[in-house]
């Protein structure tokens, strides 16, 4: 093993953190000026603590920045606080995956496919830490492939292996992509092709089915309509694929989905999948430009190509808003959790919702970041409790605060849809409101758990000036002078929130 390949590791110092104590469900991070951060990782360890990843660039403006390295940090589920940090310093910026649980013994595993310019090559790099320590305590750096590649661990499969894709190019538009199964030890068991000179190089591998063990993966099929077909492709444990072509329209009017890097595709047991999608209406179907976007989880038949059934959720049906699928989770008791946002909603806004796989929705919750500009939010991963139990949903995301990406937030939501009394950093809603600033007519949406009794508005001095006991769906504020105003929603279960809200 090459001494020279090893990463140079070092403890961040706690003035660098500039850890939040926040709350009982949700921290805030801001790192350095002129940084940014992209979290790319999450995971839960055997002891109940999370770990996650950050990119960090210096930013150099516009979109520009030289990597600096990795930050891994520990959270504590329990009181929400930053507990231990490490600074891997990586100039080339080769992608480490989300960390993972070793299913081989006790301890963690983070994984660096990379490419070594001085011997030309592609190299497999293989960390393992404690629970304790997150300091890596033992390292295995295999070769892959001579030339560049791209690539990276896209899973650890149900034997333990570790799934590694990646891509060479064949001329300037094409590529050839390919599998490989290492062992934790560094072993190569398999090598296959996946495709070669396919120009869109279908997404990661995951798991369809565990016995007999299948993958699956997803791509894009240009139609000749104005959307593209969705193409899923099963593999067996050999890597050897099977391409199912599933037609993105999704009713007999003008309404089909959208294949994009924001797409997701769940099994959901037997040959059923969920896809998570963007959502198009066709209000004319001559103009683009008055589509209607939402987003939409439309459940299919893999064995027949049949759609099952669909839900779409356009909130803030504005012409041409577009909108995006955040992540999409099925629970071990077939519970569904589902982010999506909209470009109606505030650049802070996002939302959940837990349905069942049938697509009825038990609850919609409403979540805004406390002044960070979302830009990324990671895919939804279980979030379980002492015992090992599973109570919630967890995320991580980052975005940025006076035009710097040098932010990010994670934030656990349990069963209930509910975060405790303690709400700082991240506002959760069982209800949305807008537009806000708003001219005449205050629009709400009430999560279908909960029932509204009564919204009231109070002026600057705490005077009640507006009360609405009936027809919550839209408020006349055309009456009321220019100004902020506090909303207060008042729930049939006696709950109250406040927020808010200015008239212009």
């Amino acid at each position: 093993m090459k001494k020279n390949l090893l990463l140079l590791i070092f403890a961040i110092t706690a003035s660098f953190l500039q850890a939040q104590n926040n709350d009982m469900y949700s921290i805030i991070h801001h790192g350095q000026q002129g940084q940014f951060y992209d979290n790319r990782g999450l995971m839960q360890q055997r002891d109940g603590d999370f770990i996650t990843n950050s990119y960090v660039f210096d930013d150099l403006g516009n979109g520009n920045g030289i990597p600096l390295g990795h930050i891994l940090y520990k959270i504590s589920p329990n009181t929400f606080t930053i507990t231990d940090s490490l600074f891997i310093i990586d100039t080339v910026m080769a992608s480490f995956c989300s960390p993972e649980q070793n299913p081989n013994g006790e301890g963690n595993i983070l994984t660096n496919f990379k490419y070594h310019e001085d011997c030309d090559s592609c190299f497999l790099h293989i960390y393992h830490f404690t629970d304790n320590n997150i300091t890596p305590i033992e390292d295995v750096v295999v070769p892959v492939c001579e030339g560049y590649a791209a690539g990276q661990v896209s899973l650890v499969d149900q034997r333990g292996d570790l799934i590694v894709q990646y891509s060479k190019e064949t001329d300037p538009v094409h590529f050839s992509a390919y599998a490989a199964r290492f062992g934790m030890d560094g072993t190569l068991k398999h090598q296959a092709i996946l495709c070669e000179n396919e120009t869109d190089i279908a997404g990661q591998l995951h798991i369809l089915t565990e016995s007999p063990l299948k993958y699956y993966q997803w791509g894009s099929m240009v139609s000749n309509e104005r959307y593209d077909n969705l193409v899923v492709y099963t593999l067996d444990s050999l890597f050897q694929r099977n391409p199912i072509i599933i037609n993105s329209k999704i009713s007999a009017a003008h309404e089909y989905f959208r294949v994009t890097y924001d797409t997701e595709v769940i099994p959901v047991g037997g040959n059923d999948i969920l896809v998570a999608a963007e959502y198009v209406f066709e209000v004319n179907p001559s103009n683009p430009q008055e589509d209607e976007l939402g987003v939409v989880v439309v459940k299919y038949d893999l064995r027949t190509m049949q759609m099952k059934g669909y839900i779409t959720f356009n909130d803030y049906p504005t012409i041409y808003k577009p909108a995006k699928c955040l992540g999409i989770k099925m629970m071990t008791d077939r519970t569904v959790y589902f982010l999506y946002t909209e470009e109606g909603y505030p650049e802070e806004s996002f939302v959940a919702v837990k349905m069942d796989t049938d697509l009825n929705v038990e609850w919609k919750r409403f979540c805004k970041t406390d002044n960070i500009i979302l830009h990324l939010l990671q895919h939804p991963v279980v979030c379980k409790d002492e015992q090992g139990e599973e109570k919630g949903i967890a995320w991580t995301g980052n975005g940025r605060i006076d035009n710097q990406f040098n932010s990010f937030f994670f934030f656990c939501l349990n069963h209930d849809g509910t975060v405790g009394t303690n709400e700082s950093g991240i506002i959760v809603r069982p209800y949305a409101f807008y537009p806000n600033p708003v001219k005449d007519q205050l629009l709400m949406q009430f999560s279908p758990d909960v029932q509204p009794k009564q919204i009231e508005f109070y002026d600057l001095q705490g005077r009640l000036v507006r009360t609405q006991s009936k027809a919550f769906e839209s408020i006349d504020m055309s009456q009321l002078p220019a100004g902020t105003y506090t909303l207060r929603v008042t729930l049939e279960e006696g709950k109250t929130y406040s927020d808010k809200v200015v008239k212009e």
